[in-house]
């Protein structure tokens, strides 16, 4: 049908047909810029972007995404929302122990510190004691009078044979010398046990298992009771994560669970392996402990948050965060349906680690747009401002 040079004029400045042009023709600009040059593009205009029409749509095709430096992702369903948790990383209850003194004296000095490794044996410290010394008296004595007892013992054997000494003697000078060596060794084991003491009751304290020093509990010159904590050392192949968590949470972990964990810069996964009323607070709270998966143990002593998945009774969805945009403060996603993109706005319930939740705005099933959405804004502004004028 052949139209008047007025009519179509008039014709082309009606919004309906002057918009799907001002798109098309900023598109093609924006393609052919970012061919020649590399430069980046200005920030569109938020207020422009704000004034533009929310039902509009773009049609672009996917070659059309690709040159825009955009790429296409589907939301997942979230099975709950995710609840941080702080903890620690311990050690297990079966690897960790207390070098306490083994008799009462003094430090004279300490040979490691918080984070020293030690193998099993290991000095960590020397001590002088008064009753150490009197236990290594006694021995030395036991094992003199040990010797003496049995010297005479073989004396008399042969006078017993020879018919000068009788056999009740003999007998009696045997039973003498037996007790006497069953006394020494007696003797023996328990300076062996205080740690060897020498003449002047120095001895050194050793560790008992290979391990990290978690604490040290004294200082040399300090005056020590029996059995009052030197260090504590935890077997690190033994530790876990350890976290006290509410019993309402708690009723939401089972055992078996898997667990997001955050240690610093590491990002790691944990098996929940017990959730039990801890002791120290009788019960008030739980305490939820778990081993990594496929991943080395921080090390002890490390603060850990570990992220626990709840049960939500509304529909979210999980996205990319850089699928989301914001405009005039409110965050916006692209979605992309049958060859168009139209601009939807969006409720966030929270972003943690480069993703975020939606809880409003998207459907089971979108496809949004994530990458160099500031080209497509772009496009939406300058197609905003077309049908203005």
């Amino acid at each position: 049908m052949n139209l008047s040079l007025n009519h179509l004029t008039h014709h082309l400045r009606q919004p309906g047909v002057l918009l799907p042009l001002a798109i098309s023709a900023s598109l093609l600009v924006g393609i052919g810029v970012g061919r020649q040059s590399s430069r980046p593009v200005s920030a569109p205009s938020v207020a422009a972007m704000d004034r533009a029409d929310a039902n509009g749509s773009v049609a672009l095709s996917e070659d059309q995404l690709r040159r825009l430096g955009l790429t296409t992702v589907r939301p997942e369903l979230s099975s709950g929302t995710e609840r941080p948790i702080t903890g620690f990383v311990e050690a297990a209850t079966s690897s960790r122990s207390s070098v306490g003194m083994p008799v009462a004296g003094r430090v004279l000095r300490l040979m490691v510190s918080p984070g020293t490794r030690v193998r099993a044996g290991e000095p960590i410290a020397e001590v002088q004691s008064a009753d150490a010394a009197a236990v290594r008296a006694d021995a030395d004595a036991a094992q003199a009078t040990a010797h003496s007892l049995a010297y005479l013992y073989r004396l008399a054997e042969p006078m017993a044979r020879q018919g000068a000494l009788s056999t009740q003697e003999l007998e009696s000078r045997r039973i003498a010398s037996v007790t006497a060596a069953t006394t020494a060794r007696a003797a023996a084991a328990k300076a062996s046990a205080l740690g060897k003491p020498d003449d002047s009751g120095r001895l050194l304290i050793r560790s008992p298992i290979a391990g990290q020093v978690t604490a040290v509990s004294t200082s040399p010159g300090a005056v020590l009771s029996v059995g009052e904590d030197v260090a504590q050392i935890s077997d690190v192949t033994g530790g876990e994560l350890r976290f006290l968590v509410s019993p309402g949470l708690a009723t939401n972990i089972r055992t078996g669970q898997l667990l997001r964990v955050r240690a610093g810069a590491q990002t790691l996964q944990a098996r929940v392996i017990a959730v039990a009323p801890d002791a120290q607070t009788a019960g008030r709270v739980m305490l939820l402990r778990a081993q990594p998966i496929d991943a080395q143990l921080p090390p002890i002593g490390t603060a850990i948050t570990a992220f626990v998945q709840i049960p939500s009774s509304e529909q979210r969805f999980i996205v990319p965060q850089d699928s989301i945009a914001l405009i005039n403060g409110s965050p916006v996603v692209f979605r992309y349906q049958r060859g168009a993109v139209e601009q939807v706005a969006v409720v966030v319930a929270q972003q943690t680690a480069g993703q975020a939740e939606i809880l409003q705005g998207v459907r089971q099933g979108d496809v949004l747009l994530r990458g160099n959405t500031q080209m497509l804004r772009n496009a939406l502004d300058a197609s905003k401002d077309s049908s203005q004028n």
